[in-house]
């Protein structure tokens, strides 16, 4: 017998010895040759060979989960339960380990015939848990890459507690390239949350993750940028909740991205359900940080996802090193959002990064024939933070995105 084997077998037995309920450090040579109960071997297979949701694993699966029954012994513990826990139907990684996969809602008929990719880094020392999520909106691909990339650089080394990253929430728009919405329902899924579990896909979808994964969370941000018709200039938001705890750990985040521009409040004339806000509801410290433009990957704006966030990372005590230096950003109250009374082509006369003034002509609409239908005026005093780049408008279709100075 190899050493390797041996070793492992003699690690199988003292699992199975301790799911018996022998104490630990009691467990001797002879547990080699003992028959194991089979509450002991249930208690094992329910440790590694079950995923989250309930749902036996492939045979491949199950010899590759199995086979790692020492790295759970001390899970067995009462006091050590929080050493390797699931979060919802995500695997999460065992102390100074990285995993990456897909995975699926099982639980719900309508939402398991996608899967999701994450990343899971786990960090050998103690801390908090840190969501990273990205692709909400399917045609925002500078988050999704920037979440890539970091899913596969952090190292679990130099984490306290875990990270957790999904890079595409938005699944079934990603190759339809759909813009705003979700195909399967036509709905904004940044606007349906907290959800419901009986509710339409994008609503289904948002109550399980914000129940199972979300609000198991200290600390989440949402990477976005410009959608394939939208240009914007960097920010961030977060909304302040009246939680002094919550909006301090949050307002903590949103400096230390290092954007020029941080918004601290909701839209006024929007309906609400974004994912962040839930977030912050339910107690997470949580942001949005906007990076990137019109649907292409620059290098500039990934690079500035990734540093950001690994620059919050190391504010919050959840990676190693020193936070770097950031101008502070300057603060917005509130967006304004600007929509127009008519259908038609826009004619834009402004850019991102302008400040405008109440009553400001920022452009007109015109019909298909080229008449004047309305001249559209700034509402108020303010930034342009992003508009819509393409001229074909629908009546009450959004323009653009004015934020207001406090």
């Amino acid at each position: 017998m190899s050493s390797v084997w041996s070793n492992w077998m003699r690690s199988a037995a003292s699992a199975f010895a301790l799911a018996d309920g022998a104490p630990e450090g009691a467990v001797g040579p002879a547990a080699l040759h003992a028959i194991p109960s089979a509450r002991a071997i249930a208690a094992i297979r329910r440790r590694t060979c079950i995923d989250a949701s309930g749902t036996g694993l492939s045979k491949r699966e199950r010899l590759t989960r199995c086979m790692v029954v020492p790295s759970h012994l001390r899970a067995l513990h009462t006091e050590d339960k929080e050493a390797i826990t699931d979060l919802g139907p995500i695997t999460v990684a065992p102390p100074g380990e990285r995993r990456s996969g897909y995975f699926t809602f099982t639980r719900d008929p309508a939402l398991a015939k996608y899967s999701w990719p994450f990343f899971s880094i786990t960090g050998r020392r103690e801390g908090p848990t840190f969501l990273i999520t990205a692709g909400i909106h399917a045609a925002e691909y500078t988050g999704i890459d920037a979440a890539m990339r970091l899913g596969r650089m952090l190292d679990p080394g130099q984490l306290r507690g875990r990270v957790l990253i999904i890079p595409l929430l938005n699944r079934p728009g990603f190759y339809e390239r759909s813009i705003y919405v979700n195909p399967e329902d036509n709905d904004n899924m940044n606007r349906v949350f907290p959800g419901r579990p009986d509710g339409t896909w994008s609503e289904r979808f948002a109550h399980w993750l914000l129940n199972e994964v979300i609000a198991q969370c200290e600390y989440a941000i949402d990477l976005h940028a410009g959608d394939m018709i939208e240009d914007l200039v960097p920010f961030v938001t977060y909304r302040e909740t009246g939680n002094t705890d919550v909006d301090g750990r949050a307002r903590r985040m949103a400096d230390a991205y290092g954007a020029e521009w941080l918004v601290k409040a909701m839209p006024t004339g929007e309906r609400s359900g974004l994912l962040f806000a839930a977030a912050a509801a339910r107690g997470v410290a949580a942001m949005i940080a906007e990076s990137g433009r019109i649907g292409q990957v620059e290098a500039d704006a990934v690079a500035r996802h990734v540093d950001g966030v690994q620059n919050i990372l190391r504010t919050v005590g959840v990676l190693d090193g020193e936070p770097a230096r950031v101008a502070p950003a300057r603060v917005l109250n509130r967006f304004e959002w600007l929509r127009s009374p008519v259908e038609g082509f826009f004619r834009c006369a402004v850019r991102v990064g302008d400040r405008v003034k109440k009553g400001q002509a920022l452009g007109e609409m015109v019909d298909l024939l080229g008449e004047r239908l309305e001249a559209i005026e700034s509402s108020v005093d303010g930034i342009v933070l992003f508009l819509v780049t393409s001229p074909a408008i629908k009546k009450d279709g959004l323009l653009l995105g004015v934020g207001v100075p406090a």
